[in-house]
């Protein structure tokens, strides 16, 4: 076979592998990417939020504790609020302005040892869970759209390295807080 042939059928190979990949990619795997939703149609992926898109606003007052942690709902309540407008479609508005309300309580916050000096006995690294109930309700229907109880989220802290409860607190609270805004994901 002489280089002019070998040229020409690497040639014809390139263009019968081009016209392959374009008839798989124009048949597309019946992957929508116009946004608009049919619920008759039950297959193949769509291009759409995350989030209910028949929503707007949400109201967000202080979380109410059961604990005697001071200032802890708070931090959880402003936390929520700077997540769920860096990570929705959802504006946070006064409740007379909202379409909807998430409100929370926090039923607790402990703190466990995980490790600890053999020689000293003191902490080396400890876990802060905090436990949450929370409900998201729209208050156009009264219907709830999530309702969580006993919703737990933890972060380690190292009071060796000279991270206090303070930063436990801390760490836990924003980990908190994304979980609970991801829990108003729509349905799939």
């Amino acid at each position: 076979m002489t280089a002019l042939a070998g040229g020409i059928m690497t040639k014809r190979i390139l263009i019968v592998a081009a016209a392959v990949f374009v008839a798989l990619a124009a048949s597309g795997c019946n992957y929508q990417t116009t946004g608009d939703f049919n619920p008759d149609v039950n297959r193949g992926y769509q291009w759409r939020s995350l989030y209910r898109e028949d929503i707007q606003t949400v109201a967000v007052p202080i979380f109410t504790t059961r604990t005697f942690q001071r200032g802890v709902e708070n931090n959880l309540t402003k936390a929520v609020i700077q997540q769920m407008e860096l990570r929705t479609p959802y504006k946070v508005v006064p409740r007379d302005q909202a379409q909807t309300i998430l409100e929370g309580e926090i039923e607790s916050v402990e703190v466990d040892v995980i490790s600890s000096s053999g020689q000293t006995v003191l902490p080396q690294e400890q876990l802060l869970t905090f436990r949450v109930n929370f409900t998201w309700k729209d208050i156009r229907t009264g219907r709830v759209l999530v309702d969580r109880r006993s919703f737990t989220q933890s972060a380690t802290y190292y009071p060796t390295l000279g991270e206090g409860r303070f930063i436990g607190t801390q760490n836990a609270t924003e980990k908190l807080a994304i979980a609970i805004v991801q829990q108003l994901e729509a349905d799939w």
